[in-house]
């Protein structure tokens, strides 16, 4: 049984009635009464599952999720409110887009009777996944993808997307990538995983290709998966299958590719991008070898972490290593990508900066492929023209 449960709800009646119910069942049981005390207190989410209020004052639920999201909480969370059972329909998908376990909604008025029903099959849920689960999910194909659009700073123009993996596991419900990544990397499923990623992205790509869109699209790519054996013709089967276009293809690798293997490395992925597909260097700046990936493999483009550009309208230092990161990728004659960004503040002072590409909630959330084509189709103002086909292909970001 799950040990550890927060409440946060400033309603002191069922901050009481939560704590009795959760107690009954075994769970060691703290509350919080706003979004400053979990600021003050944040050992009060070291936790595995979180009742949640939607209504606290300045700051709101959805407020809350946020956090949760920016810390890559593991926590389930279940909504106690109030509100319509359209409202928490609403605040529950955003959760699930950003990742988020959302176990479902429960009024005030029927916590009594209804808080058992969610709560006894938790403990076979959550239990964390083994290998031999992940390795059968990845066989089975219970992972999907979410896409969050990437735009030009100054145009404002959407020109690709990230895909972005989620697990919908037929018991636990929906895990986020921190809850399955590191097993993947443990167990050595990165590379299965990886290519099942690739698999679905290029079926979605080819889906967007046959509408007339012309969308980047960025993958995620670890070192295993560049050091596999017989990568390279695996990955030109899979392109020919799906007839892939690869100048919208953007490969993202994290700092620490290639390190043990450098030379190796740099010869599989200039052979990728020989066939036309782009190379991203994701989270600049967050590890040691950064230099020195940038100067020894052959990337097209620079993204900076979000580490930096969340604080750059609050922190001048953190302004300050972006504007010298923009400027050295530019140097370099790398487009420049910058994720997570939250506010106008920080994209005009990205734009300013010269970074010409940007992602985050300030633009959308990460996106069902279904509700990216809702968005993407109410986004442009008419079907695309040929012109403006070929000045979507022409621009290459995901």
């Amino acid at each position: 049984m799950l040990s550890n449960a927060l409440i946060i709800d400033d309603d002191l009646d069922v901050q009481l009635l939560g704590k009795m119910l959760l107690r009954q069942r075994g769970y060691n049981v703290q509350t919080a009464s706003s979004f400053g005390e979990l600021a003050r207190q944040p050992s009060l989410l070291n936790t595995e599952l979180i009742l949640l209020d939607l209504g606290l004052g300045e700051f709101t639920g959805l407020d809350i999720l946020d956090y949760l999201d920016d810390l890559r909480l593991n926590a389930s969370i279940l909504l106690i409110s109030s509100c319509s059972k359209e409202t928490a329909a609403d605040v529950i998908a955003i959760g699930e887009a950003k990742g988020l376990r959302m176990l479902g909604f429960i009024p005030k008025n029927r916590l009594l009777t209804d808080l058992k029903t969610f709560l006894e099959p938790l403990k076979n849920a959550l239990k964390a996944p083994t290998q031999e689960e992940l390795a059968s999910a990845i066989r089975s194909k219970q992972f999907f993808l979410m896409y969050q659009p990437k735009q030009d700073l100054k145009q404002r123009q959407v020109i690709g997307v990230e895909a972005l993996v989620r697990w919908q596991d037929p018991e636990r419900g929906l895990l986020s990538p921190d809850s399955f990544i590191p097993l993947a990397e443990q167990s050595g499923l990165m590379v299965p995983l990886t290519w099942l990623v690739l698999e679905l992205a290029l079926a979605q790509q080819a889906k967007w290709q046959a509408r007339g869109w012309s969308l980047n699209v960025a993958i995620n790519i670890p070192a295993a998966f560049i050091q596999s054996e017989g990568m390279l013709e695996a990955f030109d089967r899979l392109t020919q299958h799906h007839g892939a276009l690869l100048s919208n293809i953007t490969l993202e690798l994290t700092e620490s590719v290639g390190v043990e293997c450098l030379g190796y490395a740099c010869h599989v992925l200039k052979a990728l991008q020989q066939r036309g597909c782009q190379l991203s260097l994701d989270d600049f700046g967050t590890g040691y070898s950064s230099l020195s990936q940038l100067h020894r493999l052959p990337f097209n483009e620079l993204k900076i972490d979000r580490s930096f550009v969340s604080s750059i309208d609050q922190d001048k230092d953190a302004l300050a290593i972006t504007a010298s990161i923009i400027d050295l990728g530019k140097r370099l004659g790398l487009k420049i990508v910058a994720e997570g960004i939250e506010t106008m503040a920080q994209h005009t002072l990205l734009v300013e900066a010269g970074c010409t590409v940007g992602q985050g909630h300030y633009f959308a959330r990460p996106l069902t492929a279904a509700d990216f084509d809702a968005w993407f189709s109410e986004y442009l103002p008419t079907a695309p023209t040929p012109q403006q086909q070929s000045m979507l292909s022409c621009c290459k970001a995901f």
